[in-house]
């Protein structure tokens, strides 16, 4: 799985490295995302499978940052949200990545951040549930 990022980081963008996570999980394994929250289940078992095969967030920086950018895209027309900078954002000084979701309500969801997590630490940083808690449906 080699996959290359072909549009800058930015929160214009977002939807296109959405759109590369939506390749990556048809080409390398033959698997539909469909942008609806029921796909995170998925997306959530592609990052899974990555943490299955031994890789690292190096290792998996691109598929990570796309299925990252997936979460949010999913977050952003299912729950009303908006990319923005993330330095414009209650997140600036917080998250590393050069955007996040903001939300109607004011907060703001580091979704590409969520997909390192999961990686990292597993099935604590379930996708789904970070869609739910963004929802106001989770337990807060």
């Amino acid at each position: 799985m080699r996959i290359t990022l072909r549009y800058p980081a930015s929160p214009e963008n977002a939807a296109l490295h959405a759109r590369i996570a939506v390749e990556l999980a048809r080409d390398d394994f033959d698997a539909e995302l469909d942008l609806s929250p029921a796909s995170l289940e998925l997306a959530d078992a592609l990052i899974d499978s990555l943490r299955e095969e031994g890789r690292d967030g190096e290792q998996a920086a691109e598929a990570l940052f796309v299925l990252g950018c997936y979460l949010g895209e999913v977050m952003v027309r299912h729950l009303g949200g908006v990319w923005v900078a993330t330095a414009r954002s209650p997140l600036r000084g917080v998250s590393p990545w050069p955007m996040v979701v903001a939300l109607r309500d004011g907060s703001a969801w580091d979704a590409i951040g969520k997909a390192y997590r999961r990686l990292e630490l597993g099935d604590s940083e379930y996708l789904p549930a970070f869609f739910e808690m963004a929802s106001g449906r989770g337990a807060r």
